[in-house]
C-alpha cells in the first residue's frame, strides 16, 4: 500500500512512497503500524536510536556505484559485543536494497530467493558456501537481538527479535554474504561498497 497515512496514535501524517514497504515508524512520536491494503495496524512505541555510525541517516539520497538511491529506514541489532545498523533504501532502476553497516564497513545487498545453505550448526569460521554459483567463506557466526527500528521498512521487525546469523565474503574479497537463520531461513547476497563507491548528496555534512 502506497499513500499518504496517518500514525493512529499522534495522527501526523506520513507518505508511503514505496510499495515495498509494510512497517512505517512515526518520526514523531515513535509509534509503529503495519502498513497493508486494508489498513493500519497498531505495533506501539519503538525504541529510540542514536545516530551510531553516522555514515547513513533516514531521509539521506546519494549513489552507490553510480545509482541514485534515498534511505528509507532502519533496523539496530547486537551482537553481544556491539552493534551493527542495516540501512532500508530504494535504488532508481534497481529496486529495493539493504546497505549494512558494521563499524563503517557498507555492503548492499538483496534478497536471494530461493538459496539453499547449510544449517547454522553446521558452519564454522572458514567454512565455505556456494549461493548462486559464487563461492563464500565465513567469517563470522552469532546471534543477533533487534534493539530498535525506525523509518519504513519492507517487513515487520519487532525490538528483541533475536536470530543466529552467518557473514561471509567470496575469497576475491568483492561478495557478501549474509544469512539469518529464523524458522525461515533468508539469504542475502550483494556487494561490499568502498566509502568512495557510496557519495551521499550532503556529503561533509557534520550530523
Amino acid at each position: 500500500m502506497a499513500g499518504e497515512i496517518a500514525c493512529p496514535s499522534c495522527g501526523a501524517p506520513h507518505d508511503v512512497s514505496n510499495p515495498g514497504v509494510t512497517m512505517s515508524v512515526c518520526e514523531y512520536c515513535g509509534n509503529a503500524v503495519i502498513v497493508s491494503e486494508t489498513g493500519l495496524e497498531n505495533l506501539g512505541k519503538q525504541a529510540t536510536l542514536d545516530e551510531g555510525f553516522t555514515r547513513l541517516y533516514r531521509g539521506a539520497a546519494g549513489t552507490v556505484y553510480g545509482a541514485r538511491f534515498r534511505v528509507l529506514g532502519r533496523a539496530r541489532y547486537s551482537f553481544g559485543r556491539g552493534f551493527w545498523d542495516e540501512w532500508f533504501i530504494e535504488q532508481d532502476g534497481a529496486g529495493n536494497a539493504w546497505v549494512t553497516e558494521d563499524n563503517h564497513e557498507l555492503a548492499v545487498q538483496r534478497p536471494a530467493e530461493k538459496a539453499t545453505v547449510p544449517a547454522f550448526a553446521e558452519l564454522r569460521p572458514g567454512a565455505e558456501i556456494v549461493v548462486q554459483g559464487t563461492k563464500y567463506y565465513v567469517h563470522e557466526l552469532g546471534q543477533a537481538a533487534c534493539i530498535g527500528v525506525e523509518g519504513d521498512l519492507p517487513r515487520v521487525i519487532s525490538a528483541d527479535d533475536t536470530f543466529d546469523y552467518a557473514d561471509a565474503s567470496s575469497m576475491n574479497g568483492k561478495y557478501a554474504l549474509g544469512i539469518e537463520f529464523k524458522q525461515a531461513v533468508r539469504v542475502f547476497t550483494g556487494r561490499w561498497v568502498g566509502h568512495d563507491s557510496l557519495v551521499l548528496d550532503d556529503a561533509g555534512h557534520d550530523r
